[in-house]
């Protein structure tokens, strides 16, 4: 029997691992469909089409937290027959949110003080040498993190080496070098969310802060485009994650350099630095 929870909405209780009844609320076909549309490097307009057929075809979900903060932007995106990438954005932010929140609620963890002794405003950075790609220097700290997917149960991460021992990392993740940024897997992200660090740069902040685990085909290097180290990958599928300051602050970006393009339109600051940075970090 998996962990009861309650939609912050309309308060109806669902209870994760168990099917619907007519007192509990099933989430989870939802959840997987916000999974699936994040698969990619970018929501479609066809993936929007899958979700509002979605909530069309079950109605309860409608009303009930997440689909009822989707129900809106959807209907408000169609309303001219057009979604344009300012909305695809929008939706974007609320599955991730979504995602987040999901975590939260059927893993719940507190957020865990700095154990005695532990360094980890100075251990903690982001370093790379020339020629060689950008490693995240972690603190020595061991964490029982809480499994979303087996609620009940938990995954042993090591914050130092960047390790854990759920099946992503141990079969995508464990042969990449020590520090190497896409060692990070969800629960790995989800540790130093809940760790009380300060003090961290702000493109590193940026980087613990995306709820979505780096693609462990990626590689990483830093760049100084003027206004501090930026973070930037390269991209094995079409495109690269790039962790700049923007209009809102520090955040990630997505850029097809091929295609000479940011997704939805949205540029860091030095976009046109950015874009001759990755194809001479990266040549293909």
């Amino acid at each position: 029997m998996g962990q009861s929870v309650e939609c912050p909405v309309c308060k109806t209780k669902f209870t994760a691992g168990q099917s619907s009844t007519s007192s509990v609320y099933d989430v989870k076909p939802l959840i997987a469909l916000c999974e699936k549309i994040l698969l990619d490097e970018e929501v479609s307009v066809e993936e929007l089409y899958e979700l509002a057929e979605f909530l069309n075809a079950n109605p309860e979900a409608g009303k009930h937290w997440p689909g009822n903060q989707f129900v809106e932007p959807l209907q408000e995106g169609w309303a001219d027959g057009v979604i344009d990438s300012r909305e695809l954005a929008r939706m974007e932010r609320l599955i991730v949110e979504t995602r987040r929140e999901w975590r939260r609620r059927v893993a719940p963890m507190e957020k865990t003080e700095a154990p005695a002794g532990a360094d980890l405003t100075s251990g903690f950075a982001a370093s790379t040498d020339t020629g060689e790609l950008a490693r995240i220097k972690g603190p020595d700290v061991r964490m029982e993190v809480p499994s979303a997917s087996y609620p009940g149960s938990n995954h042993r991460v090591d914050l130092k080496t960047l390790s854990c021992d759920c099946s992503d990392w141990k079969f995508r993740r464990n042969t990449l070098p020590e520090g190497h940024f896409s060692r990070c897997c969800e629960h790995i992200l989800y540790a130093f969310e809940y760790l009380e660090l300060k003090g961290l740069d702000p493109m590193l902040s940026a980087f613990l802060k995306n709820t979505k685990p780096p693609d462990p085909e990626k590689n990483w290097r830093l760049e100084d485009v003027g206004y501090g180290n930026i973070l930037i990958s390269d991209a094995p599928h079409s495109w690269s994650d790039v962790f700049a300051r923007g209009k809102d602050g520090w955040g990630m970006f997505g850029c097809n350099f091929r295609q000479k393009r940011w997704k939805y339109g949205s540029e860091p600051e030095g976009a046109d630095a950015i874009i001759p940075l990755i194809k001479e970090e990266f040549p293909e």
